[in-house]
């Protein structure tokens, strides 16, 4: 499991260290390959550090050098958050939408509820049930009770029950669905269903 540092000198330090490394990447290869997933890390670095500012900028700079990337669903549940903190409500909640799809067992699991597995094709160790188990303490930590009330009212809300509804059923189905074009229908319906929240997202 990833180690977060206990102090703001430490974490800041972390950080730099981080950013160092991914900026010298670019600078030596013209792009930023990142094969341990520090991009991702900084993401919980950030948020256990709360500084809002510092996570912004991070967050744009994200965007800029890794456009289309997919994501892991801890980094997204931070960054939501952090959307929250910074009153961006309805950029939060997309991400929160983003979040809950990335892996259906996160959510429940930060905010305390049994978590059982789906019976669902599942396309990755992302989506795994056993994920949430690698979450940081820090991190889990760090997530208030309002914001924690805030995460159960929208993972209970009708409009994010439905999606989740659906995208179980798509992937039980993709579980036993061998032809390709098929497959790729179930796949592409799979990928709209945050569209409802699509209009919130930066």
């Amino acid at each position: 499991m990833f180690s977060i540092p206990k102090t703001e000198k430490e974490l800041r330090k972390r950080i730099s260290s981080y950013r160092s490394s991914l900026n010298k990447e670019k600078k030596s290869y013209g792009y930023i390959s990142d094969g341990t997933g520090k991009r991702y890390l900084l993401f919980y670095l950030y948020f256990v550090l709360n500084d809002l500012a510092k996570s912004e900028s991070y967050f744009d700079w994200y965007q800029k050098e890794f456009p289309g990337d997919s994501g892991e669903p801890v980094q997204k549940l931070c960054w939501a958050i952090s959307l929250n903190r910074m009153g961006r409500d309805l950029e939060a909640k997309y991400m929160l939408g983003q979040t809950m799809l990335s892996n259906l067992y996160l959510l429940p699991f930060t905010i305390g509820e049994p978590v059982e597995e789906y019976d669902i094709w599942h396309s990755s160790n992302f989506d795994q049930i056993d994920y949430v188990n690698h979450t940081p303490d820090e991190v889990i930590d760090n997530i208030t009770k309002n914001e924690v009330t805030w995460i159960e009212t929208l993972y209970k809300s009708f409009e994010f029950r439905r999606i989740r509804k659906r995208y179980i059923e798509i992937y039980h189905e993709l579980q036993n669905t061998k032809e390709i074009e098929a497959r790729r229908e179930l796949l592409k319906e799979s990928y709209s269903l945050l569209e409802s929240l699509h209009g919130h997202s930066k």
